[in-house]
């Protein structure tokens, strides 16, 4: 095997071996705040269960502000995602990329069981189209970690290490990314903002 195809095939190789680290990484944080639910209080259950309803009834009685709503998940969600891809950059700024994936992935697995225990089985459905932007948005943060570390890496070798590479072609897409996965957050805060309470409002009825 030539250098060329032999560094190819290594580089291959290790974007794997980080693909799977990270993916246990995001299912571990999941599993964990599936089950941080059992050790909380029942104090900060029924905490739990009022925000629920509460947002429920918004719902239901039409009290809930699209508009501004929607302004702030795209605020929220740009900024949030353009400080990971900038992250990428930075290269010592990677550990915070991964906190975030991991705080990320402990998020939906809490709402995941909070919804579960509040309304128990009856509740699967609003669990589902509550899920969605959130699934959706540890999507574009794992994805953006995976690039942001595989670039910081790239960035790194070629800077300290002297080991040759296109940045030009990388930074090129490394920023298509960014301006994809920001595209992606706009339907996603759309879809909470607009769709998912017409789809909550024909459930939460059965529920609450």
């Amino acid at each position: 095997m030539n250098t060329t195809k032999y560094k190819v095939e290594y580089s291959k190789n290790k974007r794997r071996k980080l693909f799977k680290l990270l993916v246990y990484i995001t299912l571990i944080s999941v599993i964990i705040g599936i089950f941080y639910v059992a050790v909380i209080s029942k104090n900060e259950r029924d905490l739990i269960k009022i925000s629920f309803d509460n947002f429920f009834k918004n719902i239901n009685n039409n009290k809930i502000d699209s508009l501004n709503m929607l302004i702030n998940n795209i605020l929220s969600n740009i900024v949030v995602t353009v400080l990971v891809w900038i992250l990428g950059i930075s290269i010592i700024g990677i550990p915070i990329s991964i906190i975030y994936l991991i705080i990320k992935s402990f998020v939906l697995g809490f709402t995941i069981s909070s919804l579960l225990y509040t309304y128990s089985i009856k509740g699967i459905i609003i669990m589902l189209i509550y899920s969605i932007p959130f699934l959706i948005n540890l999507f574009i943060i794992f994805i953006l970690t995976f690039y942001a570390i595989n670039f910081s890496k790239m960035l790194y070798l070629n800077l300290f290490k002297k080991e040759e590479f296109n940045l030009r072609k990388m930074a090129i897409t490394y920023s298509k990314l960014l301006c994809i996965m920001i595209v992606i957050l706009l339907i996603s805060s759309i879809f909470s903002s607009y769709l998912m309470p017409i789809l909550l409002k024909s459930f939460t009825n059965l529920v609450i």
